[in-house]
C-alpha cells in the first residue's frame, strides 16, 4: 500500500485497511485514550481510542522518532534475550 493513498482516504476505509491487514506492534495507554499503533506495509498507524466512550477519535500516519520512541523506551529487550537461550 502506498503511504500517499493511505492519507487520502477516508477514516472508515483507513480504520478497516489497519485492522485487517496491518501488524499490531503496541498500544500505550493515556488517561483519555487507548492509542494502538500498527505496521501497516512499510508505514505506522496510530488509531486512538477514547476510553470514555469507546470511539474512533483519530487515525493517522505516524512518523515521528520521539512518539515512536514513547512506545519502546520501557521494552525490555531481557526478555527477548531469554527466549534465545
Amino acid at each position: 500500500m502506498q503511504r500517499k493513498y493511505f492519507t487520502e482516504i477516508d477514516t472508515n476505509s483507513k480504520t478497516e485497511l489497519t485492522w485487517n491487514y496491518g501488524e499490531l506492534i503496541t498500544s500505550i495507554e493515556t488517561v483519555d485514550y487507548y492509542i494502538t499503533l500498527f505496521l501497516l506495509d512499510n508505514f505506522f498507524v496510530e488509531i486512538f481510542i477514547d476510553k470514555k466512550n469507546k470511539e474512533l477519535v483519530n487515525i493517522n500516519i505516524q512518523d515521528d522518532d520521539d512518539v515512536l520512541y514513547a512506545y519502546i523506551q520501557d521494552l525490555s529487550l531481557q526478555q527477548l534475550i531469554s527466549l534465545n537461550k
